[in-house]
């Protein structure tokens, strides 16, 4: 009875050291697994983060994330179209020209840099208000020209269209009610 009762406890010693032996493992492998992870997140936001500064396109694009004003199709309000170039630099300032086209007729809009962050963003009236402010003409064109500090970090140009005709100064207004995002793009650098 003595020898099977060592004989039992042997075995529970047995599994037990088993049970904890693979417990210590998969912690193990969990912790792996979780830096693997860990190091994949990083790796794909800063992949994004050098492809959006790689980009250089100075094309602006339409986008409804904000919605579409009443009165306005979603076809006509993404038919809209941009480009920014620059121009007049010095080692203080440069200038910054946006074109557009098929903007809201006689709409009007002001320009915004954006920074997009982890978590959040910062963002400004681009060219400071009231500069940052024009209007499209009756077919819905614009050309506009700001001048921004040559050592910016501005990330993102996004041309806001005004649908209660009021620019709100310093911040935007209220997006998705009277103000709408319309066009953006990459922030215009000099070469």
């Amino acid at each position: 009875m003595v020898m099977q009762l060592k004989s039992t406890q042997n075995k529970a010693l047995v599994a037990f050291t088993a049970f904890v032996g693979l417990g210590i493992l998969s912690f193990g492998i969990a912790q792996e697994a979780r830096g693997a992870l860990k190091d994949r997140v990083n790796y794909e936001i800063q992949s994004n983060l050098i492809a959006q500064n790689q980009d250089t396109s100075n094309e602006l694009s339409a986008f409804a994330n904000d919605g579409i004003p009443e009165g306005l199709t979603e076809q006509e309000w993404l038919a809209a179209t941009g480009a920014i170039s620059v121009s007049e630099m010095d080692s203080e300032n440069y200038t910054v020209t946006v074109e557009a086209s098929n903007l809201v007729p006689d709409g009007l809009y002001t320009l915004w840099w954006v920074n997009k962050k982890l978590v959040g963003m910062d963002m400004g009236p681009a060219g400071g208000s009231p500069n940052n402010e024009f209007r499209a003409d009756s077919d819905g064109n614009a050309t506009t020209a700001i001048s921004v500090p040559a050592n910016n970090n501005y990330q993102t140009l996004v041309v806001a269209y005004h649908a209660d005709g009021r620019t709100h100064g310093e911040m935007p207004g209220e997006m998705g009610q009277v103000t709408f995002g319309h066009l953006k793009g990459n922030f215009a650098r000099p070469n």
